[in-house]
């Protein structure tokens, strides 16, 4: 009775040329603006007798949900909250509640209620683990392709893991550039170490390379790492100092705008730093590794003999001269 005076029933329907309208019935505008109009509401009983609500029913006034949401055919509340990132982060958070206060609430509504309540987590946290799914799919794809084409290209399965058992110590150096700089691991920090692997290893190759290219030259294992060491400081070096140069204004970058850079760019920079550093240290103790393996093994130490050949020595300058 109260559903069809304020909100109407349908008593027919009329059709207005190729459309069709529902003309509905209820109580006139003013008799629905106010809650004593809803004391006048006149119940019809079984017998036909109309009797005021009032002697039929009681109600008490309180605050309800303004619109039911359902998911799943099952009733739904949407929480939301903004975090005061000067007083915490939404990291924390987020896993506190997940350890300490959802099984409690869960727990409460299932022994007063006698029903079972679900969380799902949306929003922002959802959005990030989808993008974290998908870049690590993304990530695992790049790495093996990338070890396929360094397979392809030094003719050896040994030196593409040279190269990349490197990476994890950047990312390493990335995680601890956010802790020294107080910042949050976020989506862009993520972005910024896929860009720093191929950094990184773009360096391992130019130092790997030219070891083998002393080796095809005769000389020995410790002398080649030693004169690989010393010939490809410079660029290396170099190619660090010319990408943090390039990502230092974004991390010293004040503005609103690139806050959310920030992140990214230190993950580069200390990152590069981190990975610049121990590839001058650690390729060349792998690589050694990695000969006496060979050695122990009985396989050669040249893996492309007919690149000897081909090979035009580095240009040079004779005995006794220096670069001016």
């Amino acid at each position: 009775t109260i559903r069809s005076g304020y909100y109407g029933d349908e008593v027919m329907r009329l059709q207005r040329g190729r459309h069709e309208v529902k003309l509905m019935v209820r109580y006139p505008a003013g008799e629905r603006r106010s809650f004593q109009s809803l004391e006048n509401v006149r119940v019809r009983d079984s017998a036909g007798r109309e009797r005021p609500l009032s002697e039929v029913a009681t109600w008490e006034y309180r605050r309800a949900f303004s619109d039911i949401k359902r998911l799943n055919q099952k009733r739904a509340v949407t929480i939301t909250a903004d975090v005061d990132v000067q007083e915490a982060v939404s990291t924390e958070i987020i896993n506190q509640m997940k350890t300490d206060f959802i099984p409690q609430l869960l727990d409460d509504f299932r022994q007063k209620h006698g029903a079972v309540l679900a969380v799902d987590w949306e929003g922002e946290q959802a959005e990030t683990m989808d993008s974290l799914a998908s870049m690590g799919v993304g990530y695992v794809i790049a790495l093996l392709a990338m070890f396929v084409l360094l397979t392809l290209e030094f003719k050896s399965y040994g030196q593409p893991l040279i190269i990349m058992m490197i990476i994890p110590f950047g990312l390493v150096g990335a995680v601890l550039g956010h802790a020294l700089l107080g910042l949050q691991l976020t989506l862009f920090s993520f972005f910024g170490l896929v860009a720093l692997t191929g950094v990184i290893v773009n360096d391992s190759i130019v130092l790997v390379d030219f070891i083998n290219f002393r080796l095809r030259e005769g000389m020995s294992i410790d002398a080649a790492i030693l004169s690989a060491g010393q010939r490809r400081f410079r660029p290396i070096f170099l190619t660090t100092l010319t990408t943090v140069a390039g990502l230092a204004p974004i991390l010293l970058e004040q503005s609103l705008q690139a806050q959310v850079l920030i992140p990214m760019a230190a993950s580069l920079i200390f990152g590069l730093l981190t990975g610049t550093t121990l590839i001058l240290v650690l390729v060349p103790v792998f690589y050694k590794l990695y000969c006496q393996l060979l050695v122990w093994f009985g396989f050669p130490l040249v893996v492309d003999e007919e690149a000897v050949l081909d090979e035009k020595p580095e240009p040079g300058f004779p005995p006794g001269l220096t670069a001016g």
